[in-house]
């Protein structure tokens, strides 16, 4: 399929400066037929692809100058229609998930050390709660949200009553 493609020429190229890197996106996404859309559903249980495609990635670090060079295959089975350039905005977006919540879990709260186990789950309900009112607050990153609270403990407290 990547051959296929790729001779047909990129749908959408993209290139970013931005986090210390560079960043180029060549993005190739096929509307599927009837037959491909069988196809997908027989064989791998994916019913109602509408879009399938791929996605390549070349990311220069500033600072080391190291080059990587990363390709993935992308499926749309939503039920929007949509074009090309929404396809490879939601593409792009998938991650903000992670980079939004995820890794601040990880990195802010140390969530993957914590060894509790009897309390994990109600401690991280509270940790995402924290992460909405902070952002709520209109903080972009949240350690900017913490030590603003921690530093006027009635703050905090009017955080949380004004919701």
């Amino acid at each position: 399929m990547q051959d296929l493609l790729a001779r047909q020429g990129a749908s959408l190229k993209q290139r970013n400066r931005r986090h210390g890197r560079v960043e180029n996106r060549e993005y190739w996404w096929v509307e599927a037929d009837e037959e491909m859309r069988m196809y997908l559903e027989r064989e791998l249980g994916w019913p109602q692809v509408r879009w399938y495609g791929w996605v390549k990635r070349q990311r220069k670090r500033l600072r080391s100058g190291e080059w990587s060079e990363e390709e993935v295959v992308w499926i749309y089975g939503g039920k929007k229609e949509a074009t090309p350039r929404q396809l490879s905005q939601w593409a792009r977006g998938h991650w903000e998930i992670e980079n939004c919540v995820f890794w601040v879990l990880d990195v802010t709260y140390q969530e993957d050390r914590s060894h509790a186990r009897k309390i994990g789950g109600l401690l991280h309900a509270i940790r995402c709660m924290a992460i909405n009112v902070i952002r709520c607050q209109g903080f972009r990153y949240v350690p900017d949200g913490r030590r603003s609270a921690s530093a006027r403990s009635d703050r905090g407290l009017a955080w949380l009553s004004a919701y």
